[in-house]
């Protein structure tokens, strides 16, 4: 899978069937005039949502009669099945649609426990049952204050990515970085502190997988709005978005899609 552009929607515990239906329908009916027209140089566009569980099915029309909209999970079990309550599993998750899941995201790490060893495992598992990854990676802001951000990062996608071979690797894994330490704490990350962070994750891949690392898609997850994602995506090495609440209106995700597809973007 070469370097590609994603914005991807992460509707977390919101959207209950009406409400997604409503927003599905409404990015599906709005994302060919939302990727019309992109910057000369574009790279190949793909743009997603992540319901919740239950809200999959109900979602799921929009993108099988929508070619270029990708359903996704916010998360997914280690194993493929067996005595864990509460789990879901990737057949499962396939059968209900879904081609790519979100592994590994900060609130999954800061309120559940997933720890590195846990999303190892969980990439592990979706890569090699066929789903495409999202992985997520980010420092806290003690690490940033303390100037360690880097070397977190690294450390977390090394340790998540323990598991998996290079073949994997290339044709299904894509990174998220979420600056944990920008969002919800006033502070917000400029997108120069962005742009060099995708370069150390990219830097971190090239020297471990070579070719095959160096073009991972890579995406970041700041508390991106349809007002910052332009000036994101042209301080370059931004490969798109992983969108929280800006993702929950149908227009404002749309026009994330839009400011993505028409912003040239710097290598």
């Amino acid at each position: 899978m070469s370097r590609t552009t994603w914005i991807l929607g992460n509707w977390k515990q919101n959207h209950r069937n009406e409400a997604a239906v409503e927003c599905a329908k409404g990015i599906a009916e709005g994302l060919e005039a939302a990727t019309a027209n992109p910057a000369q140089g574009c790279p190949q566009l793909r743009v997603g949502v992540a319901p919740t569980y239950l809200a999959l099915n109900a979602t799921a029309p929009f993108a099988r009669s929508h070619s270029e909209l990708w359903l996704l999970a916010q998360d997914v079990a280690a194993q493929e099945s067996g005595a864990f309550t509460g789990e879901v599993g990737v057949a499962m998750l396939r059968d209900a649609g879904v081609e790519a899941a979100i592994v590994g995201h900060s609130e999954r790490r800061a309120y559940y426990g997933d720890t590195n060893g846990l999303v190892a495992d969980k990439v592990a598992n979706a890569l090699e049952h066929g789903l495409t990854v999202v992985l997520c990676v980010g420092e806290s802001l003690s690490a940033r204050d303390a100037g360690e951000h880097e070397s977190t990062v690294i450390s977390q996608l090394s340790e998540s990515l323990a598991r998996v071979d290079s073949k994997a690797i290339d044709e299904r894994l894509v990174i998220a970085y979420e600056p944990v330490w920008a969002i919800g704490t006033g502070r917000t990350a400029t997108p120069e502190q962005a742009r060099d962070m995708h370069r150390a994750i990219r830097a971190h891949l090239a020297e471990t997988y070579g070719d095959t690392g160096r073009d991972r898609s890579i995406l970041y997850g700041g508390s991106v709005k349809p007002g910052n994602a332009a000036e994101l995506i042209a301080a370059g090495d931004i490969d798109g978005f992983l969108v929280g609440g800006a993702s929950l209106q149908a227009d404002s995700f749309l026009a994330i899609v839009t400011a993505a597809a028409q912003t040239a973007r710097p290598s």
